[in-house]
C-alpha cells in the first residue's frame, strides 16, 4: 500500500477542490476510516475539506507483506459514523480477510439497506484470484449498494479519481437509480423503464467492456462519452425520453453496468438567466431553468472558473506532448526538441544536422538526442561545448611532475606533495580483516565513492598502498582496492596506475585508475577518483610503516647510515646567527615569540642554554600602559623587544646576544575596543567555575554596528529614533569551552534588577518578536553576545532606562547553545549551569514627548472600548490590528489592516477609525463566529 499512497494523496486534493468548486455552498461531512490486520480504526469525522486533506495526507503504510486485511470490519464501521445516501470509497491492496464473518457482512448489507449509500471498491492488489470468495464480497456489496469495483494499477489511481469526480458530484437527493446489471463473460441484453422527467441518465461501469449500446423508446440517442478506460467508463445522455430502453453489452470477465437518472438540481436554478455566469447556459428542464457551466469551466453555474486540464496529467490526453491550458479548453503541442509532423506526430529535431539549429561552437562536437543534443569541445580544448578555448594543460605546460588544473582563461600548475588529504584510519591495513560468517561484521565496511582528489596515507596502518593481490573483507571492506604495478620513483614525476578491487574470487573483479607521485620527503600522494562500486575501499600496506618516520614540518624523513630519520630541509639551514628568524605569535591575551630548532642547531645552539634578559609577561594591557600601543579606526598595535642570549653545545663559544622586536596588530572587536576605550561605559562581573577557572563577563554600551565604538560617558543619552548596540564579553581561560548564552534581557525604568516594570528584549534565548527593532545577530554562538534595538521607540513613557541581562556560560559539548528562534513556537534553548546577572545603564532620551501627550494617551486607553461587527467572512476568523505610530510630527494615523488564517484581506480606509486619536500604541481584538448563513456576524472588543 505504501507504494500506492503517492498517487493517492496527489489525487486526493484535486478531487476535494473539484468537489468544493462545483458546490461551493454545500455542507458534506467526510469520514475516514483506517482498517488492516489486526486493527480497525481510528475514525476521523470532519466537516472541512482541509482538515480531511490534512487527515489524508499524514497516512502512512508500514511494515506490510501480509493479506488480506479486515476490510469488511473497515467498511462496517464506515457505515455506523456516516450520514444516509453517504458515497464510501474503499482503498486497499488486498482481498478481504473476514469475508467469511456470517454475522458481520449480513450487518453491513442491513446498513446498505437502511442508509441507500453507495459503495465503491478501488483494489490495487490481490491475495488470490478475481474469482475467489474473499475478493468477490466487494463485488456483492458493490452490487448491493449501486456501486461499483474497480480492479487497477496503482499508477491508474489519479484516473479513477478523475472518473468518481463526476459521482462524488452529485448533491444527495439529485439522483435515481434505474438499472444495476452485473455480468461475466460474453453479449447480454437488459432493459429498464424511464417513468419520470430526468434532465439526464448517467451510466456507468467497471470492469472490461468492449461494445455498449443503449437505445431509448424514439431509437436517438445522444450519448457523451466522459470516461472511458480498460477498467470502467462514464456515459451522459442528455434530455432522455420517457418509455422503455434497452441496453446491449459485451465483456470479459466480470463486469457490471449500472444507470441513474438525474434530477433537476435545484441549487442552480434560477428564475431569470441573466443570473447565469457568462461561462453557462441556461437550459429549460420540464419549466424550470438551470444555469450549468459549459465544458471546460466548472463551478455551480451562478459562479463558473477555468478548468487548468493541464496542471494533472490525467485532465489531459496529450501524453508526452505538452499540454497548453487556455480559457476554457487546452490544446497539446510538440515539447522543445520536438516538430509536429503530419501523420506521424511529434517527431524529433536533429539540431546537429545545421549549425543554425544548434549552439555549439566551432571546436566542439555536436550529438544528437530524442528531443536535444550535447555539445563537446575537441580534444586539446576546454569548456562546456557552447564555448572552448586551448587546453593549456593537454600541452603539458607543467611538466610531468606537476598537475595542471585549467579554468576558464587561465591555468595554474601545483604540486601535489605539498597539497593533499591525509587518510589515517587504522582499519586500511591489510591486517585488518572480518570474518565473513560474523554476525556483526556487516556493520563495519567502509566505502571510498566519497573520495576525490590527492591524498596521502599516514598512521599505523600503513603509508602506501600494497602492490598485490589483497583477500576479500581486508581493510575494513568487503572488496579491498590493492595497486596492480608498482610505485613510482621521484625522477618519474605524476604516474597512472590501476587500482583493482578482489571480490567474488577475481583479484580484479573492478578497476580504476589513480595517478601517484612520489615525494621528496619519501612518501606518496594519489589522486583518488572514487569508486567503481560500494563497499570498497583503498587498502594500505602494514610493512610500509616501518620504512619512514613522524617528522615535523620542518623536517624530512632520510636514510642515512642505513636508517631512517628525521633532519632539517635544506630550506631552514642558515649560514649565520643573523639570518635567524623568530616566529611572533600573536595570541588574544599576550605575544609569543619562538623559534625553529633546525635553524638553531645549524648554528650550534643549544636550545637548552637561551636565556632571556628581560623575561617576563606581557600583556597587551600592558603595553598600553607603557606606552608600547597605538590605535588607527580599524586596528590596534602593540610592540615589546625582549633581548636573547643563546649559548653553543660545546661552551666553547661566546654565547650571542639577539634583540627581537614583537609587533602584533589586531582588528578592532568588541574586547579590544573596550580595553582600549577611555572610561566605556561597561558593567563587569568576576566569577570562578569549578576545575575550570577565573572569567570575567563584561556589558557595554557600543554607537555603531560593528561593536566597535564604546559609549565613554557614565550616563549615555541619545536620541528617541537612535539604534542601542549592546554586547556581552566572556573573558576566560583559553582551553575554556564555554560560550556566551544570553538567556533573558529586558529594560527597566530603574537600576532595581527586580522592578516590577520590565521591558522585554530577549526572553528565553530569543527577541522579542513583538518588537520589529530588536535585532540579536549573536547569542549561543561564541564567547559574545550582540542585540540592538531602537531602545525609545520600543520603551515608552520614560526618560531613562537600564538595561539587564542573565547570562549563561553554556559548554556546547554537553548541551544545546544556539537558540532556535525560526518561528512563533520557537523557544530558546535549555542549558545547564548557574545563570549570572549583569547589568549596565542609564541610557537617557535626549527629547521625550511632553507630559500632556502622554496623559493623553494613558486616559484614551481606560476610556475607549471598540465594538465590531460584520467582519466574519466564510467561517473564517479574522485578526483586525489598529497600528498607530508615535506621532513625531509626521501626521501619522491609525489604518485598519485584516487577516484571514494569515494572508491579508483589506486595509482600511481612514474613516475606519475616524473617531480615534494618534496614539503611541497597538490595539488589536479578534473576531469570531459560527458560519450559519450568507449572514453573518462576528462580536469582538479591545482595551
Amino acid at each position: 500500500m505504501g507504494d500506492d499512497m503517492y498517487y493517492l494523496k496527489l489525487a486526493n486534493g484535486w478531487l476535494l477542490d473539484r468537489i468544493i468548486a462545483r458546490f461551493p455552498c454545500g455542507i458534506r461531512q467526510y469520514t475516514m476510516v483506517e482498517f488492516n490486520d489486526p486493527t480497525v480504526g481510528p475514525v476521523r469525522i470532519t466537516y472541512s475539506k482541509d482538515e480531511f486533506a490534512y487527515f489524508f495526507n499524514n497516512l502512512e503504510a508500514y511494515d506490510g507483506g501480509d493479506c488480506p486485511e479486515l476490510a469488511i470490519a473497515g467498511l462496517k464501521l464506515a457505515l455506523e459514523n456516516s450520514p444516509d445516501k453517504s458515497f464510501i470509497l474503499v482503498l486497499t491492496d488486498a482481498s478481504a480477510l473476514d469475508y467469511n464473518n456470517a454475522s458481520l457482512v449480513n450487518e453491513v448489507y442491513r446498513l446498505l439497506d437502511t442508509t441507500q449509500s453507495q459503495v465503491f471498491f478501488v483494489v490495487t492488489g490481490l491475495c488470490g484470484s478475481l474469482n475467489d470468495p474473499d475478493f468477490l464480497i466487494y463485488r456483492d456489496i458493490a452490487s448491493r449498494s449501486f456501486g461499483h469495483v474497480f480492479q487497477v494499477n496503482a499508477a491508474d489511481l489519479n484516473i479513477v479519481f478523475n472518473y468518481l469526480d463526476f459521482t462524488l458530484s452529485k448533491p444527495v437527493n439529485n439522483s435515481k437509480a434505474l438499472f444495476s446489471g452485473d455480468y461475466e463473460d460474453g453479449k447480454n441484453s437488459d432493459s429498464f423503464t424511464v417513468s419520470d422527467n430526468f434532465t439526464s441518465l448517467l451510466v456507468t461501469s467497471d470492469g472490461v467492456i468492449s461494445s455498449l449500446e443503449i437505445s431509448g423508446p424514439d431509437s436517438k440517442t445522444n450519448i457523451k462519452t466522459l470516461v472511458n478506460e480498460t477498467w470502467g467508463s462514464i456515459y451522459i445522455i442528455k434530455d432522455p425520453v420517457r418509455g422503455n430502453w434497452t441496453i446491449e453489452v459485451e465483456g470479459s470477465g466480470k463486469y457490471s453496468v449500472r444507470v441513474e437518472g438525474l434530477i433537476f438540481m435545484s441549487q442552480s436554478a434560477t428564475l431569470n438567466c441573466s443570473k447565469c455566469h457568462p461561462e453557462a447556459t441556461c437550459e429549460d428542464y420540464f419549466g424550470y431553468l438551470q444555469c450549468s457551466c459549459k465544458d471546460g469551466f466548472i463551478g455551480d453555474g451562478f459562479y463558473c472558473s477555468d478548468v487548468d486540464e493541464c496542471a494533472y496529467y490525467w485532465s489531459n490526453k496529450c501524453g508526452y506532448y505538452t499540454c497548453v491550458n487556455t480559457y476554457g479548453s487546452f490544446y497539446c503541442t510538440c515539447p522543445s526538441g520536438y516538430h509536429n509532423d503530419s501523420g506521424a506526430g511529434c517527431v524529433d529535431i536533429d539540431e546537429c544536422s545545421n549549425p543554425g539549429l544548434n549552439n555549439c561552437t566551432g571546436n566542439a562536437t555536436c550529438t544528437n538526442t530524442i528531443g536535444s543534443y550535447t555539445c563537446v569541445c575537441a580534444p586539446g580544448y576546454f569548456g562546456d561545448g557552447f564555448s572552448c578555448e586551448v587546453d593549456e594543460c593537454a600541452l603539458g605546460v607543467c611538466g610531468s611532475d606537476m598537475e595542471c588544473s585549467k579554468y576558464y582563461g587561465s591555468y595554474s600548475c601545483h604540486d601535489p606533495c605539498l597539497t593533499y588529504t591525509t587518510l589515517s584510519e587504522p582499519w586500511r591495513s591489510t591486517s585488518y580483516t572480518y570474518s565473513s560468517s560474523s554476525y556483526y561484521y556487516d556493520y563495519y565496511w567502509h566505502c571510498d565513492s566519497d573520495k576525490f582528489g590527492w591524498y596521502r596515507f599516514v598512521g599505523s596502518g600503513g603509508v602506501k598502498m600494497p602492490e598485490s593481490c589483497v583477500s576479500e573483507y581486508s581493510c575494513g571492506t568487503l572488496a579491498p582496492m590493492w595497486l596492480q604495478g608498482s610505485h613510482p620513483l621521484i625522477s618519474d614525476g605524476i604516474v597512472n596506475r590501476t587500482a583493482c578491487a578482489s571480490w567474488s574470487g577475481y583479484c580484479c573483479l573492478w578497476s580504476t585508475t589513480v595517478q601517484i607521485k612520489s615525494c621528496p620527503d619519501n612518501y606518496y600522494v594519489y589522486k583518488l577518483s572514487g569508486t567503481p562500486a560500494c563497499s570498497l575501499a583503498y587498502c594500505t600496506d602494514p610493512s610500509s610503516v616501518t620504512d619512514v618516520c613522524a617528522c615535523a614540518e620542518t623536517e624530512q624523513c632520510s636514510l642515512v647510515d642505513g636508517k631512517y630519520g628525521c633532519y632539517c630541509k635544506d630550506e631552514y639551514k642558515i649560514s649565520d646567527i643573523s639570518e635567524i628568524r623568530p616566529i611572533i605569535t600573536c595570541g588574544a591575551h599576550d605575544m609569543k615569540v619562538s623559534f625553529l630548532k633546525c635553524q638553531l642547531k645549524s648554528q650550534d645552539i643549544d636550545v637548552n642554554k637561551l636565556t632571556i634578559a628581560n623575561i617576563g609577561c606581557y600583556t597587551l594591557q600592558d603595553d598600553i600602559v607603557n606606552g608600547t600601543y597605538s590605535k588607527s579606526t580599524y586596528y590596534a598595535t602593540f610592540l615589546n623587544t625582549i633581548d636573547i642570549t643563546l649559548g653553543s653545545s660545546d661552551d666553547s663559544s661566546i654565547p650571542q646576544e639577539l634583540a627581537v622586536q614583537m609587533k602584533c596588530s589586531y582588528p578592532l572587536d568588541l574586547q579590544l575596543s573596550l580595553n582600549t576605550a577611555i572610561n566605556p561605559m561597561v558593567s563587569v562581573i568576576n566569577i570562578v567555575t569549578e576545575g575550570t577557572g577565573q572569567f570575567k563577563i563584561s556589558m557595554a554600551l557600543f554607537q555603531d554596528a560593528y561593536y566597535t565604538l564604546p559609549y565613554t560617558a557614565p550616563v549615555v543619552e541619545m536620541p528617541s529614533k537612535s539604534l542601542l548596540y549592546v554586547g556581552v564579553y566572556l573573558d576566560g581561560p583559553g582551553n575554556s569551552p564555554y560560550i556566551v548564552l544570553m538567556k533573558n534581557c529586558f529594560g527597566t525604568p530603574t537600576n532595581n534588577i527586580n522592578d516590577t516594570i520590565k521591558y522585554s528584549i530577549i526572553k528565553d534565548s530569543c527577541p522579542n518578536k513583538q518588537v520589529s527593532t530588536v535585532s540579536v545577530p549573536a547569542n549561543g554562538v561564541s564567547n559574545e553576545g550582540r542585540f540592538s534595538l531602537q531602545l525609545f521607540k520600543f520603551i515608552t513613557g520614560y526618560s531613562q532606562i537600564y538595561l539587564h541581562c542573565e547570562i549563561n556560560l553554556c559548554d556546547p559539548t554537553t548541551n544545546i547553545c544556539t537558540p532556535s528562534c525560526s518561528d512563533a513556537r520557537s523557544a530558546g534553548v535549555k542549558s545547564a549551569g548557574q545563570d549570572y546577572s549583569i547589568s549596565v545603564g542609564p541610557v537617557r532620551v535626549v527629547s521625550e514627548i511632553s507630559g500632556s501627550q502622554r496623559g493623553a494617551f494613558c486616559s484614551l486607553l481606560d476610556r475607549r472600548i471598540f465594538q465590531a461587527s460584520h467582519f466574519m467572512v466564510n467561517g473564517s476568523w479574522i485578526l483586525i490590528e489598529l497600528l498607530t505610530a508615535l506621532d513625531d510630527g509626521t501626521g501619522h494615523r491609525p489604518y485598519y489592516k485584516s487577516t484571514i488564517l494569515g494572508s491579508q484581506l483589506f486595509v482600511g480606509s481612514r474613516q475606519h477609525a475616524s473617531h480615534l486619536l494618534d496614539m503611541p500604541a497597538t490595539i488589536a481584538f479578534l473576531v469570531f463566529g459560527p458560519y450559519h448563513s450568507s449572514d453573518v456576524h462576528g462580536y469582538g472588543s479591545s482595551r
